[in-house]
């Protein structure tokens, strides 16, 4: 590494958050509609995040735009596709627009003691679980195109979860961001071809993104920085108690007693916040006269 980006690495990384509204307004995963509560999710895990650190951006929606503006960071309004099956493009977005270090937090990420992102060149939260469960027929489909691509491992065994996603290295964020682009660009060529696997359940997501990272490190022979250690959920798990975070990821960040307690942390963390965005929320009709969270009626 050079000395330059030796020196670069004792400033502290920008976070930097994504939302694009589409798919959550779009059934995505057959929830329903989730505006409200990505709303006040997101607005918790960014004021977490400004407890610890200084130099934080959300690049929101129009949608997201109108409930978050007031929120205690930079907030700049980006026009995102509207694609309901490739809702992690926003990220992607959002990261490309980078001049220096940073760390990528999904919404469903909330640090509650402060983490020294330390790493040299590339930081990710942890080592999938479920390789051959959720991967390896996605790979299996995409191997039979990616004969051009130099990068493409058609059986490399594991993949990286990135709800929590640093780069130190810009011209390998460069490189990521160019494979997405290759790899989206098949599935969108053989989304037709796909379809079975998709109603099957499969996410092609995890491969266009979290596979295809895994694929180019191990084309570059760089090994990544894991937040988490451990082999499985549950030490994963421990691993982020211990480091003082928490990642709701996949459905269960959606039921009622999860979105009703992150709600009611908002409301008792950061009521100010809370006030302010529920007032827009009651202005745009978002929040309807019927939803009332019985932790904060008894506070």
């Amino acid at each position: 590494m050079s000395t330059e980006n030796k020196t670069f690495m004792k400033e502290e990384p920008r976070i930097i958050y994504s939302l694009d509204t589409f798919p959550l307004l779009n059934n995505r995963w057959q929830v329903g509609n989730k505006l409200k509560e990505t709303i006040y999710m997101t607005a918790l895990s960014i004021l977490y995040s400004h407890l610890w650190y200084k130099d934080i951006e959300l690049y929101a929606d129009e949608t997201v735009y109108k409930f978050l503006y007031m929120l205690p960071c930079k907030v700049t309004k980006v026009s995102n596709e509207k694609n309901k099956e490739l809702w992690m493009k926003s990220k992607i977005h959002a990261i490309e627009k980078q001049t220096k270090s940073f760390v990528h937090l999904d919404t469903d990420v909330f640090i509650k003691n402060k983490i020294n992102f330390n790493f040299e060149t590339v930081m990710l939260e942890r080592k999938e679980c479920g390789y051959e469960m959720h991967y390896k027929r996605q790979i299996d489909f995409f191997s039979q195109y990616t004969k051009q691509l130099p990068y493409w491992h058609s059986n490399l065994g594991h993949a990286y979860g990135c709800g929590i996603l640093g780069f130190n290295d810009l011209k390998l964020r460069d490189n990521f961001v160019n494979a997405y682009y290759d790899l989206e660009q098949i599935y969108v060529t053989h989304r037709e071809e796909f379809a079975p696997l998709k109603q099957q359940g499969f996410e092609p997501c995890i491969v266009i993104e979290q596979y295809n990272l895994a694929a180019i490190l191990n084309y570059y022979n760089i090994t990544p920085t894991l937040l988490l250690k451990g082999q499985n959920i549950t030490e994963h798990g421990r691993c982020a108690n211990e480091l003082g975070y928490s990642h709701l990821f996949g459905l269960k960040k959606y039921k009622k007693n999860i979105t009703d307690e992150i709600e009611y942390r908002l409301f008792k963390i950061f009521p100010y916040w809370y006030d302010q965005i529920k007032i827009e929320l009651e202005k745009h009709q978002i929040l309807q006269k019927e939803d009332v969270n019985p932790k904060i009626m008894v506070a």
